[in-house]
């Protein structure tokens, strides 16, 4: 039997039978049961259809939001949740922190059937054709694929119900909270990445398919403070190396090379990367090279590298004058995130991740926005549940972005937002101003050099606000000549013009390279200390 003192839930897709089986889990545990969509209805005071008829798909997720709030505050429930539920990561981190996770998986032809034969109505499945399904089913698979147990959900109630309740008191306290496989878009290597987020992955073995087995590069403020994090990875070997900017040196590369030689690895063995982004980066330009390309595993531990560098495939070290400028494209074969990992880290060392998320959510995610303004704050110190999701949204921004553009063609420049001026400063003052505080001032002089193209002109404003709320700097010391020399070694300049990211709104962005001497000059004077 389960620990009496957790709930369970079920999810899937609508038509799968979440309720009917909930419903049998709960008797057979003696359970109360809380289906979501019945939840909403009684707050409402309609059918989920018609209200989504009249008020629109967004409102129905708001209301749905606060239906799983409420089903979770209730101990040892057995919840079934509607089938888009688990969607937003806030629900999803209160539904699966509030007991084991089923998911009821039904064959989308089957489900069509089923659908056709029920007298509830789903509107945002209308009309009901297998195609529509399957591609409703692919977008979530990653959420459910990140369930506890997956069950066969086209057999008999009671047979469902049985194997949930007879498997469930295995599960761990760790919990995986998204399981998706994207498209490795690199002619060496896997044809996949499998990402995993979720929290107390490494420390409960919760990551669930195996992580590929090979040597360890580990940051040794890692290995020093959190050594159960390097106890949970196949490692042969391992490598402790100092992280910070001074890790990503042609010096440091050449001796993890040697260190890799000289562990006889293989071309088919792993090499794992535990660490920041400077960790991360430094191992996976290695790998890239090693034997023409060992397959790369991202074990990030802080938040710019969880939110950011371990996503997208770009790998580099840095020139004395030029910033990230010897790389290649080499994305990984898996990457784990844990954000039980940032609770050991002091507020700064995550305030500097956040700088990403804002940009992220600047390009092409106003929820991401309000999410910010509404709880960011709380996100650095001391609301895990507020940070795992202000991640996740930073993830699937860019893991959108770069697989429409892997190459870094033209959507993908928009991930250099705020950074143009930002790396300029790290340069300039000899990589001392830590990567997102520089990136935060970068936003703010992109801000004003948009605002006064016609831009959003309330966007400086509202950005200073948020910045500001979060901790951070509104401006820095800096000599602005050595900062233009610096952007002279860009690597994101073409035909001799430099290339801009410019933000027309929250969620729009657009690229010039006509920025003028004096607007650049206007905008570093916004910034200047």
């Amino acid at each position: 039997m389960p620990d009496p003192g957790r709930g369970v839930v079920l999810v899937g897709m609508p038509g799968s039978g979440k309720s009917t089986v909930g419903r049998q889990v709960a008797r057979i545990l003696g359970r109360p049961f809380l289906d979501t969509d019945q939840l909403v209805e009684e707050a409402v005071g309609m059918p989920v259809g018609a209200f989504i008829a009249r008020h629109g798909e967004a409102a129905f997720r708001d209301a749905e939001a606060r239906a799983v709030v409420a089903a979770s505050a209730v101990p040892d429930a057995v919840i079934g949740a509607g089938g888009g539920a688990a969607l937003d990561p806030l629900s999803r981190w209160a539904l699966w922190h509030h007991g084991p996770v089923a998911w009821v998986d039904v064959a989308s032809e089957a489900l069509v059937a089923r659908l056709g034969r029920s007298a509830v109505e789903r509107p945002t499945f209308l009309p009901y054709r297998a195609g529509h399904v399957a591609t409703v089913l692919a977008e979530r698979r990653p959420v459910y694929h990140a369930a506890n147990l997956r069950v066969d959900g086209e057999r008999p109630p009671d047979v469902v119900a049985r194997e949930i309740v007879d498997h469930i008191a295995a599960v761990g306290t760790g919990r995986r909270l998204l399981d998706a496989e994207v498209a490795r878009r690199h002619p060496i290597g896997p044809t996949s990445t499998r990402v995993v987020l979720g929290s107390g992955l490494l420390e409960h073995g919760a990551v669930g398919e195996p992580t590929p087995a090979g040597v360890l590069v580990v940051d040794r403020a890692v290995a020093r403070h959190a050594p159960h994090l390097a106890q949970g990875l196949p490692a042969r070997a391992t490598l402790a190396l100092r992280g910070g900017e001074r890790a990503k040196r042609i010096s440091m590369l050449e001796r993890v090379l040697a260190w890799l030689a000289a562990q006889h690895v293989e071309r088919g063995e792993a090499l794992i990367a535990l660490g920041g982004g400077t960790i991360g980066d430094l191992a996976g330009t290695a790998a890239a090279l090693f034997a023409r390309g060992l397959p790369l595993v991202h074990v990030p531990t802080t938040w710019l590298a969880q939110a950011d560098s371990s996503i997208g495939g770009k790998v580099a070290v840095d020139l004395p004058t030029a910033k990230n400028a010897v790389g290649a494209f080499w994305p990984p074969a898996t990457v784990v995130t844990d954000v039980a990992a940032l609770a050991s880290l002091p507020v700064t060392l995550r305030r500097d991740g956040m700088a990403e998320s804002v940009k992220a959510a600047i390009i092409g995610d106003p929820r991401l926005w309000s999410l910010i303004e509404d709880r960011g704050r709380a996100a650095l110190h001391d609301d895990e549940a507020a940070r795992f999701a202000i991640i996740e949204r930073s993830v699937r921004l860019k893991l959108a972005v770069c697989d429409r553009d892997p190459w870094e063609a033209g959507e993908r420049r928009t991930l250099n937002l705020g950074h143009t001026i930002g790396h300029a400063l790290e340069v300039a003052g000899g990589y001392r101003l830590p990567h997102g505080a520089a990136v935060a001032v970068g936003l703010r002089a992109v801000a004003r050099i948009a605002a006064r193209r016609g831009g959003d002109g309330t966007l400086p404003d509202r950005l200073d606000t948020l910045l500001a709320d979060l901790g951070f700097a509104l401006t820095t010391a800096f000599d602005p000549v050595r900062v233009r020399d610096a952007m002279g070694g860009d690597k994101k300049r073409a035909a001799g013009r430099q290339r801009w990211i410019l933000p027309l709104a929250v969620g729009s962005v657009t690229e010039v390279d006509d920025v003028t001497d004096d607007e650049l000059d206007d905008a570093l004077s916004v910034i200047h200390a």
